[in-house]
């Protein structure tokens, strides 16, 4: 007898049902998190590769970083 709801191995995770809501906001939150990452990254290069601290904030506005928040830079 066939199940009512058939699941497949990758809609579930830890034995439960997946519903799509669920998955896009999880892959939402993944990229969200990715995007910070990369921001993160690119202020650290940045400020290494800075000739002062004008130049650094001039160089984070090209890149429309230079409104990232404290604790984001902080992290880098």
């Amino acid at each position: 007898m066939q199940p009512e709801f058939p699941t497949s191995p990758s809609s579930l995770r830890f034995g439960k049902p997946r519903h799509a809501a669920q998955d896009f906001a999880q892959a939402r939150l993944d990229a969200e998190i990715t995007g910070i990452n990369h921001q993160r990254q690119a202020a650290k290069i940045v400020a290494g590769r800075s000739h002062d601290a004008g130049d650094c904030r001039e160089l984070l506005s090209m890149l429309g970083l230079a409104n990232l928040p404290a604790s984001t830079a902080l992290h880098a």
